[in-house]
C-alpha cells in the first residue's frame, strides 16, 4: 500500500454496495399543462434533498415546483424551475404546474446528500441595469465613448444639446471635457449640464463642469473636466453660458453610455 495515497473523500465502498445513493431522475412531459387551479397538478412521489433540473435548454421547458405540498393549497412556495435549477430542501413529494410547452420535458435529477453544483456549460445573467452612483469610475475613455466638439458661438441661456435625455436610457459616464470661450463685454461661465429637460440658465440642473481660469484675451475663460462624472438615466447634456460668445469657442466633451 502507498502510504503517500489520500484516504477518498467518496465512500466507495457504501457505493458499491447501494448504502449510499446515487442520482435518481424522473422526466415530466410538459405538452400538457398542467395547475392548482385548473385541478390537473402533477404529483409525483419522489424523496430526497438534492434537487437539479437538467441543463438541456434545446429539449428542456420551466415549471412551478411546490416542494412536499400534500394540502394543493396556497401555502407551499412555488419555485420556478427552469434548465439548471438547484435546490438542496427535503422533500418526500412534490407537486408540478406547467404551461403546455410542445415537445418540452423537465428532466429532474434527485437524491439524497448529493451536492449538485453548476458545471461549465451553466450561466448567470443579469438583467436590468446595473450602475454605480457614486465615487471616482475608473474607464477607458476610448472604449465604446462617444466624442462632441462645436465651435459654435453660443447666444446668453440659450442650451446646446449634447445628447437628448431620451437617449440615455441606462445612465452614462462623462470621462472627458474642455471649455475655451471669448466673450464680449464681460466674462461669461459656459457650464456643461446634466437634467431631464433644456436648462435655462448655468444653474439649472446638474453642474458637470465649468469654467476655472482666465484666458490672456479680455474676457475669455477656459475650463476642463477633472474626474469621471456619473449621470443617472433619463438625463441629457447641454452646454449653456450666461454670457453670449463674442470672437471664438469650443465646447467639447466625450461620454459612454453604460
Amino acid at each position: 500500500m502507498n502510504e503517500f495515497l489520500k484516504k477518498p473523500t467518496s465512500d466507495f465502498g457504501a457505493i458499491r454496495d447501494g448504502r449510499q445513493t446515487l442520482p435518481f431522475y424522473v422526466d415530466i412531459d410538459l405538452t400538457t399543462a398542467h395547475s392548482i387551479a385548473g385541478g390537473n397538478p402533477l404529483i409525483i412521489s419522489v424523496a430526497g434533498n438534492s434537487f437539479y433540473s437538467d441543463a438541456d435548454t434545446t429539449n428542456g421547458g420551466n415549471a412551478v415546483v411546490h416542494f412536499q405540498d400534500t394540502t394543493f393549497g396556497i401555502i407551499s412556495a412555488p419555485f420556478f424551475v427552469s434548465p439548471g435549477f438547484i435546490a438542496n430542501v427535503g422533500f418526500t413529494q412534490l407537486l408540478i404546474e406547467n404551461t403546455a410547452q410542445a415537445g418540452k420535458r423537465c428532466r429532474i435529477f434527485y437524491g439524497v446528500d448529493i451536492d449538485f453544483q453548476a458545471g461549465v456549460n451553466s450561466s448567470i445573467s443579469i438583467s436590468g441595469a446595473v450602475s454605480v452612483t457614486s465615487g471616482v469610475i475608473n474607464t477607458r475613455p476610448e472604449a465604446g465613448s462617444v466624442s462632441y466638439a462645436d465651435s459654435s458661438l453660443m447666444a446668453a441661456n440659450t442650451p446646446v444639446t449634447v445628447l437628448a435625455p431620451a437617449s440615455n436610457t441606462n445612465g452614462l459616464i462623462v470621462t472627458q471635457g474642455n471649455i475655451a470661450s471669448i466673450s464680449s463685454g464681460q466674462p461669461g461661465f459656459p457650464t456643461l449640464i446634466a437634467k431631464a429637460s433644456a436648462p435655462t440658465s448655468i444653474s439649472d440642473g446638474r453642474v458637470i463642469f465649468s469654467v476655472e481660469s482666465g484666458l490672456v484675451a479680455a474676457y475669455g475663460v477656459a475650463g476642463k473636466l477633472g474626474k469621471d462624472i456619473y449621470v443617472p438615466a433619463g438625463f441629457g447634456l447641454y452646454f449653456i453660458t450666461n454670457v453670449a460668445e463674442g470672437t471664438a469657442a469650443l465646447h467639447s466633451c466625450s461620454y459612454k453610455l453604460l
